[in-house]
């Protein structure tokens, strides 16, 4: 009987199907998965379970990339996308001899996708540092006339203050207004705040975001007119696992109430 290898475990002697295993294991430690990638029997799919696999280091993609012939190298080709994680996978690609020159312009805009993502990238990073070291005051002020960028990075502000002033800016939109909704770690304050909002609660949208983040305090879930909620809807709070009992289970009594045939159970 076959049993899964060891993350942790040495390569070098184990058969094909052992090798997948360990290449499909998002546990595998990166030193186990660059010894994959190494091996001198690798087989297309191993290098596709390789290519999907997080824990993958992009040393080991970029020696394949360049060195790679025959069955390994077209399914490199064939996975410039998944390829795309790693810029320099595709740079290495692009000096592989054996690469098609028929294919080559399309890896170029691979790779030209690649690090106009990882200079996005760094930009956000840089940012994130740059706003996240200001004073109190000027953070405050950023949430209030700052762009989308800035308002995404305060959202989750350790100060509270500033956190509210993102949601009570004049510039936010709804659509930053329902992804504040979703989030499951942000200040219930934030939620509260959002709920309590006559514009924001005549958004459907919105309403079932609140209904479904379990950070949303109870009171305020059961204050959201769940008798607006259609029986599918309500079906679908009473089953979730994510939300308190007690919003489940009001939902699960107000779709009993609906589902009830009229007039009681009348005898023969």
């Amino acid at each position: 009987m076959s049993t899964v290898p060891d993350a942790d475990a040495p390569v070098s002697l184990q058969a094909d199907a052992d090798l997948l295993l360990v290449a499909q294991n998002a546990k595998s430690m990166p030193e186990v998965l660059e010894q994959v990638a190494a091996h001198p029997g690798l087989t297309p799919d191993v290098l596709l379970a390789l290519l999907r696999n997080p824990q993958t280091p992009g040393t080991a993609v970029v020696k394949l990339a360049a060195e790679a012939t025959g069955q390994i190298l077209d399914t490199l080709l064939a996975s410039l996308e998944r390829l795309g994680r790693w810029t320099e996978a595709l740079e290495a690609l692009l000096t592989n001899p054996g690469a098609p020159e028929v294919r080559r312009p399309l890896i170029e805009k691979y790779l030209e996708a690649a690090k106009k993502r990882d200079t996005e990238g760094t930009k956000v990073k840089n940012l994130l540092l740059q706003v996240r070291e200001l004073p109190v005051g000027q953070r405050l002020a950023l949430a209030k006339k700052g762009n989308k960028d800035v308002r995404t990075i305060l959202i989750k502000d350790s100060n509270e203050m500033v956190a509210m002033e993102v949601v009570t800016s004049t510039r936010i939109t709804d659509g930053e207004i329902l992804a504040i909704a979703m989030m499951r770690d942000v200040s219930d304050k934030l939620l509260r705040y959002i709920a309590n909002n006559r514009k924001y609660r005549q958004n459907k949208q919105i309403i079932l975001a609140l209904l479904n983040n379990p950070r949303t305090p109870v009171g305020v879930s059961l204050g959201l007119g769940l008798n607006s909620l259609t029986e599918r809807e309500l079906n679908d709070l009473s089953k979730s696992r994510n939300i308190p009992g007690a919003v489940s289970r009001a939902a699960k009594q107000l779709l009993d109430r609906r589902q009830k045939p009229a007039g009681g159970g009348g005898g023969h």
